[in-house]
């Protein structure tokens, strides 16, 4: 920590001359605009283009195939595969064994490598024989460890060997699933989702002692805060991804947020060629759909690629209520209900066209993403409270634009540019003129169930995030990074037109620069970083006491925050990192502009401030040839100011507003445990603990009437609402596989297999009230244990697949914000179809 804190001291006020420099040439918000007709215009094109490639062919590729040993015969799992005139690698399985498939049809260089051995180099000549089996033995190296470079690794193990705290999820285990994102994440170490209900509800995301929009969320790297509830983690299919990266702390700079504590970056697939479908059906009347479709041509670069998916649900699972009868007022005794106001639908499209292996780009993609969802509004905040006929409806219409070069201008230098218009409509409607109990009885009301309204919030947001880095020599690099959101909304309501607060401005405007500077040898990788965000915003406040006099509100802040990171290999399977970062999270549209459903705005908000500190190791080890375990645990601290939080009026359970509660701190730890048999047995188990105290020992409120202060009664208490004691297991064994053994004793699957896997969640009671007022708070979140199950059955090497899945298999009472009931006993069936071979 010492060693981190000194670097940083020394370069952060040289990094912030530079961005405080570069901050000058702000705004691109008019060429967002300018931009948008002409997206839409390629992205016509595009899906004319598709339509067209309605067949598909095989062209005969090369395969590489075997098994690499040490001079022991012990596999080595891990080593690298990788032919230098084709920047093509790969490494090796558990087992040992690797493969390597593409159009090769000369003589190419082929080097074996792996931390601590020496690199053997083979020359393999292709143009005789297509198909080559070589088996290789490394010998331990004779000079320092530290000299020993890696030549290539697989996407997964670079990220996981970056400095950052990150765990990387391989998201094509998972393809055979009927999982959402949020279902993979919750089974991440650190990581707690907490849903309002079935599918499409809304949901809290905690990382590490951070929630809601402390975390933030990336696609391929662009920020999807403000996409609308259809594009968000419970509606994405796992299958949309190719890995899932989840930051536990200090980012690496080409995100160049501003969050507090932690992001989730979906990585989409990357194959050139492929088709993958998938249908499932389960409890409750929900269906998935999934499309996934890439085509690259090898000669002219061209490539388009488009993802589909559908999902809708009644989600009318059973639910344990005091209903309120509407004629006395009074609580009727408990008993169980089917919800019947809860109906969900969403549907995406996200196509894109482009070249690839350009002289002038090696990615130019020009996209839309398209998506809408309805969706009935069974509860308020609480389940107190229940609607019958309260609906919201979003859509959004997103033009992107991707871009990426190395070696721009210089070798070298490289630059990525991704860049979007986000067009979004959200639509509240209220205007049925009865009021619902859970029992399905109404009694009359003057205008509806709540508040009589339909109204419309159009959002509109220019997005951008360029990268530029610069490798000076293959251990040092600098990058400088330059974010931007520009958000603006008009809102309008039929139910009330001369609504006075529509008159007023609701904008926000974020610029995050990033500089950053890399160190990187086999052994050791480091970083330094600064960040100099920038915040513009206009809205505005109720200054009379009965709230009916707004003025116009504008907030303009800067503030600068530094960091540094660095992790080092003990040993070749023994990895310790360490980051410690002064980070800032600028409020979000929604917390200062609120939702005009739930959520009140609050124009006062001011930027979440945070230290923060992790440390933590891995290590792998093998017993034997074909047994590995790794293991891996993080220690982290914050020490946070200026805290955002969600307060829930439990006298109104459907309002609720974002607000600053001072100082808190968090203590935690994580430790996660891996095993693999062969490729028969994987198994694993984490363990989550966060200790978050409120520190703020007075509150301050200012009104009329002047500032008044107040002895805080959690001060020195847990904050409540959110989990801190919670973990998972889960396993999956392969029970039969109809495979066939090579001459090197390589074995591959080429039949059928069947898999069957198990997994708990576990979650400790925690308080959603401060829980150490009154003599008896019943205010609480039990404790809750959750078991699922999976069988899969793949046919024809994954040709063909099948799955089904049970959810809860216990049928448990689980709850999460306000206790708010999830659903009970679950069964989803799914069927998939994938093709892999390159398509005309």
């Amino acid at each position: 920590m010492f060693f981190l804190g000194t670097i940083t001291a020394i370069f952060a006020p040289y990094l912030k001359l530079v961005l405080i420099s570069i901050s000058n040439y702000q705004t691109l918000k008019h060429h967002f605009k300018s931009l948008k007709s002409t997206f839409i215009k390629y992205s016509i094109l595009q899906l004319f283009l598709l339509v067209a490639l309605t067949s598909f062919g095989q062209n005969e590729e090369s395969i590489l195939r075997g098994k690499i040993v040490d001079e022991n015969g012990m596999a080595i799992h891990g080593a690298t595969v990788f032919i230098s005139e084709l920047n093509k690698g790969t490494v090796t399985d558990i087992s040992g064994f690797y493969k390597l498939t593409g159009r090769f049809d000369k003589n190419y260089t082929v080097s074996y490598s792996f931390l601590g051995y020496e690199t053997e180099i083979r020359e393999v000549n292709f143009s005789v024989e297509k198909n080559q089996t070589i088996p290789i033995t490394l010998k331990e190296s004779t000079t320092s460890l530290s000299s020993v470079s890696i030549i290539a690794k697989s996407k997964v193990r670079k990220a996981r060997e970056q400095a950052y705290a990150v765990n990387v999820i391989k998201a094509e285990e998972l393809y055979n699933t009927g999982a959402d994102m949020n279902q993979v994440l919750n089974n991440t170490s650190g990581v707690r989702v907490r849903e309002n209900g079935g599918l499409g509800s809304d949901f809290s995301f905690s990382l590490n002692g951070f929630s809601g929009n402390q975390v933030k969320f990336f696609l391929d790297g662009i920020p999807i805060d403000n996409f609308g509830s259809s594009l968000t983690l419970n509606n994405f299919p796992v299958s949309l991804a190719e890995t899932v990266e989840v930051y536990k702390g200090v980012l690496p700079i080409t995100l160049g947020s501003d969050a507090l504590g932690g992001a989730v970056n979906i990585v989409t697939r990357s194959a050139p060629n492929y088709l993958d479908v998938s249908y499932g059906y389960g409890s409750f009347n929900t269906h998935k759909a999934n499309v996934n479709f890439a085509y690259t041509a090898p000669e002219s670069g061209f490539t388009t690629r488009i993802t589909a998916f559908y999902n809708y649900s009644d989600n009318n699972y059973k639910v344990d209520v005091q209903p309120i009868d509407l004629i006395t007022n009074q609580r009727l005794p408990e008993q169980e209900v089917e919800r019947f106001h809860d109906t969900y639908q969403s549907a995406t499209i996200h196509a894109e066209v482009g070249l690839v292996n350009k002289p002038y780009a090696d990615k130019l993609l020009i996209g839309l993403i398209a998506s809408g969802n309805d969706k009935d509004i069974q509860t308020g905040v609480t389940m107190d409270q229940v609607f019958g006929a309260r609906t919201a409806q979003s859509s959004v219409v997103i033009p992107t634009v991707k871009y990426y070069k190395t070696d721009l201008f210089k070798k070298g230098l490289d630059f990525k540019l991704y860049a979007a218009y986000n067009m979004a409509k959200n639509k509240f409607i209220d205007t049925t003129r009865v009021r619902y109990n859970w029992l399905q009885e109404t009694v009359p009301t003057t205008s509806a169930e709540f508040r009589r309204t339909q109204l419309e919030n159009k959002d509109k947001e220019g997005l951008l995030t360029s990268n530029l880095s610069y490798a000076i020599n293959k251990a040092h690099s600098v990058s400088l990074n330059y974010q931007l959101t520009d958000f603006d909304r008009t809102s309008s309501d039929v139910e009330n037109p001369d609504n006075v607060t529509f008159q007023f401005p609701q904008h926000l405007t974020k610029q995050t620069l990033g500089l950053a500077y890399q160190i990187g040898y086999s052994r050791f990788n480091g970083t330094i970083f600064s960040k100099y965000y920038i915040l513009n915003a206009q809205s505005f406040s109720n200054t009379s006491v009965g709230g009916s006099d707004p003025i116009r509100k504008e907030t303009n802040l800067d503030n600068f925050g530094y960091g540094a990171a660095a992790t080092y290999f003990v040993l070749p399977k023994l990895q310790a990192k360490a980051s410690l970062e002064q980070t800032y999270r600028l409020p979000e549209s929604v917390e200062l502009l609120g939702d005009g459903l739930f959520t009140r705005r609050n124009p006062d908000l001011k930027p979440e401030r945070s230290l923060n500190f992790n440390f933590g190791g891995k290590y792998e080890f093998a017993i034997k040839s074909d047994h590995v375990v790794s293991i891996e645990a993080n220690y982290l601290w914050r020490k946070s100011e200026d805290f955002i939080r969600l307060d829930q009026a439990q006298s109104q359970p459907v309002d609720r507003q974002y607000v600053n509660i001072g100082n808190v701190d968090t203590n935690g730890f994580e430790a996660d445990l891996r095993y693999q048999w062969s490729n028969k047995l994987r198994a694993g188990a984490n363990i989550t603990y966060q200790r978050i105290i409120d520190k703020q020992e007075f509150l301050t409120s200012t009104n009329l009437s002047g500032t008044i202060t107040t002895p805080n009664l959690n001060y020195n208490y847990k904050v409540p609402n959110i989990p801190y004691l919670f973990g998972n297991f889960n396993a999956d064994y392969t029970v039969f596989s109809n495979s066939y053994t090579t001459d090197i004793g390589e074995t591959e699957r080429v039949k059928n297999r069947i898999n069957i896997g198990y997994s708990l969640n576990y979650v400790h009671e925690y308080f959603f009230t401060p829980n150490q007022l009154g003599a008896n708070n019943q205010d609480n979140i039990p404790t809750q244990l959750s078991h699922n199950a999976l069988a899969t059955y793949e046919i024809d090497n994954g040709k063909f697949n099948i799955s089904f899945e049970v959810r809860n298999i216990t049928n448990e009472d689980l709850f999460d914000n306000y206790l708010l009931q999830n659903p009970g006993r679950s069964y989803f069936i799914n069927l998939r179809y994938f093709l892999d071979k390159p398509l005309f």
